[in-house]
């Protein structure tokens, strides 16, 4: 698998200087998550630091992907282009960068969530909402995250979906299932 330091340069190559600097807020935060989960922390930052590899990517580019890896698209994502990058995304970690089925997985739910999530996507999932670059405040939220991730899933999960509806957005069927699983869950 490859090195931390070697992806690190070149995500930062890929990505523009904002999306970089959200990517390492993400790997920041992931590891505060993974610590009290007890996650081992290289791969964590490898997922952290690629899980928005393909976010800039054009759309011939994409297609390129989907074509090279054969990748289906479902209709949500037919229709809200801002979900493909993580499908895509978790392509090309798993066959360029060698990450795990796990860690492939953590990069293609980490928009949406899912049902009985591994605490790898847990972590991912939210580290990629509540870090400290983005234009809202999430504090309360990471909170309720280090008492119960559990918890914390249901919550940015609710703030998402509500989000989606303000804005008349499709909200992708898996957000709603991983509500939906999450809200009677236990503590971690």
């Amino acid at each position: 698998m490859i090195k931390y330091e070697v992806l690190y340069k070149e995500v930062k190559e890929i990505l523009s200087e904002r999306r970089f600097k959200h990517s390492k807020g993400v790997v920041e935060r992931a590891l505060e998550y993974a610590k009290i989960c007890g996650l081992e922390e290289e791969n964590v930052k490898l997922v952290a630091i690629a899980h928005d590899i393909a976010k800039e990517l054009t759309e011939e580019e994409n297609q390129k992907y989907i074509n090279l890896y054969n990748i289906q698209l479902d209709e949500t994502e037919k229709m809200n282009k801002n979900l493909i990058h993580a499908k895509v995304g978790a392509y090309i970690c798993k066959n360029k960068y060698n990450f795990t089925e796990e860690m492939a997985d953590a990069v293609r739910y980490h928009t949406t969530g899912r049902e009985n999530m591994t605490m790898i996507e847990k972590v991912i999932y939210l580290a990629d909402a509540t870090e400290k670059n983005r234009n809202y405040d999430m504090e309360p939220y990471v909170e309720t995250i280090k008492k119960d991730i559990n918890k914390g899933i249901v919550d940015v999960s609710k703030w998402v979906i509500n989000k989606l509806v303000e804005k008349e957005d499709v909200i992708h069927l898996d957000t709603i299932k991983c509500y939906n699983y999450y809200l009677n869950k236990e503590e971690c």
